[in-house]
């Protein structure tokens, strides 16, 4: 895969370079996405803001950052949930690769100036739909 292409082939720390993962819950987990990068050669660093644990100050030492999904909103008064948001310019900033699921996803768009809220017909949207690459995303 490419992240494994890429930066396993750079000067790696501690054996392993390190994805950041932040989490909602306790019981959380990363489920296959965890098993496929720890299976091309990553470390997962969890980390917790809805628990009061700080998000690092740098991304040095990570090779990219992962925020999964939660039963709160973004939209939510909550101070971790800005902080979280403000965060996530670390990743843009240093051109790291971000991967946002659900309300990572949600957290990307209101740090990059979109705004996220309920279907105008009050309809949701729940379920698995079929992806299919772009030219350049099968290349990798």
């Amino acid at each position: 895969m490419f992240l494994a292409k890429t930066y396993l082939d750079r000067k790696q720390r501690n054996g392993k370079l390190k994805i950041a993962v932040v989490l909602h819950r306790q019981s959380s987990q990363t489920g296959f996405l965890g098993q496929f990068l720890q299976r091309n050669g990553f470390a997962l660093d969890f980390y917790y803001p809805i628990l009061g644990q700080k998000l690092p100050r740098t991304l040095k030492h990570h090779a990219g950052v992962v925020i999964l999904g939660g039963p709160m909103s973004v939209n939510d008064k909550d101070a971790y949930i800005h902080e979280e948001i403000d965060w996530i310019s670390l990743s843009l900033k240093d051109n790291k690769p971000f991967l946002g699921i659900c309300l990572g996803a949600q957290m990307l768009a209101k740090n990059l100036g979109g705004r996220v809220a309920a279907k105008s017909d009050k309809s949701v949207e729940i379920g698995w739909y079929p992806l299919e690459g772009t030219l350049q995303g099968k290349t990798l």
